[in-house]
């Protein structure tokens, strides 16, 4: 688990989902948020999920090319097992299963 404080975990994590919709929106891609868990639903049926995970503070990502648990390090979401950034999985998720490009920072 991480060292951040709840509350501050909660904050990171409500300003990535937030930022996801407003990146679907302009994308003009659906997207349903369901308490902690946001949908990204393409066009051709399939879809991309991301919760949080807030007691081991943790995103999740699950879509076809695979699950995929983050946590905040160094002010941004890295992947557990590989480094790699939410962003990038993310994105490269959506465009992977059909979707459009997402443009995130």
């Amino acid at each position: 688990m991480n060292d951040l404080p709840q509350s501050e975990y909660l904050r990171l994590a409500e300003t990535t989902l937030g930022a996801l919709e407003a990146a679907a929106d302009a994308a003009d891609l659906d997207s349903k948020r369901e308490g902690s868990v946001l949908t990204l639903e393409l066009d051709n049926g399939e879809s991309v999920i991301i919760n949080l995970q807030p007691a081991i503070q943790e995103l999740w990502l699950a879509s076809k090319s695979g699950a995929y648990h983050f946590r905040a390090k160094g002010g941004q979401w890295l992947d557990t097992r590989g480094g790699r950034s939410f962003s990038n999985l993310v994105q490269e998720a959506v465009t992977k299963q059909g979707g459009p490009q997402l443009v995130l920072d």
